[in-house]
């Protein structure tokens, strides 16, 4: 997590594991660094459908996952879960109306100028890629708002795009929409409408996983110092 252009002394960190199959429960592990301790073990309720686990995105004290797909073959609309570190409890999140996912259809979540989720829906039959934001409301549920869409046909796509993933990235002050069709990688500038292929990924449904540098050290070189010594007596 970082601070700024420096780095946090101190973070939080999430394990989350499934729980047997068929329970919508998961075991959820909060690490404390600055206590050095794990400050919390529970089961809680993340839904009924598995979860893009490898994708979660931060929003203050706040990590969202995005459904996957059901573990099961009954019907469940997809949704965003909501864990809230700080009050140590869970909130499922229907998606709106507009965005249902049907068959074929791609869902991803990103960060929205650095502060507000956003959830990424292609839907196959329209070709068309919407991006939602998330509001939060003082009285009632949270609920979304549409903000953009981009229509694959429109810039240039002349068959029907089989688009397996989609994530946001943000490099200062541009936001980009990075997409997948088939094998290749694709790179939409928001601002400017500028479409760049990537490159070949080589594979058939292949996963963009996002990357950012936040290596740290474990805490202050003193502390390090004094750890090192404790294990050489």
């Amino acid at each position: 997590m970082n601070d700024g252009d420096g780095v946090t002394k101190s973070y939080k960190l999430v394990y989350l594991s499934r729980t047997p199959e068929g329970s919508s429960l998961h075991r959820c592990q909060v690490y404390d660094s600055s206590a050095r301790v794990w400050t919390m073990d529970k089961e809680l309720d993340f839904g009924r459908m598995e979860l893009h686990l490898e994708h979660p995105v931060v929003c203050d004290d706040v990590v969202f996952w995005a459904s996957s797909h059901s573990k099961s073959y009954e019907r469940i609309d997809h949704y965003v879960v909501a864990f809230d570190v700080r009050k140590e409890r869970t909130q499922i999140i229907p998606l709106p109306k507009e965005a249902a996912v049907a068959y074929l259809d791609t869902i991803g979540i990103g960060k929205w100028e650095g502060k507000s989720l956003c959830l990424i829906h292609y839907e196959m039959c329209t070709w068309v890629i919407g991006l939602w934001l998330l509001r939060k409301t003082n009285d009632g549920p949270p609920g979304w708002v549409r903000v953009h869409e981009v229509s694959l046909g429109q810039i240039g796509f002349r068959e029907p795009p089989n688009v397996s993933c989609v994530v946001l990235r943000e490099v200062a002050m541009t936001t980009s929409l990075v997409f997948t069709v088939d094998s290749e990688a694709y790179s939409y500038d928001i601002k400017d409408g500028e479409l760049k292929k990537l490159g070949s990924l080589g594979c058939s449904y292949p996963l963009l996983i996002p990357y950012s540098n936040t290596l740290r050290p474990c805490g202050e070189e003193e502390e390090l110092f004094v750890d090192k010594r404790r294990e050489v007596e």
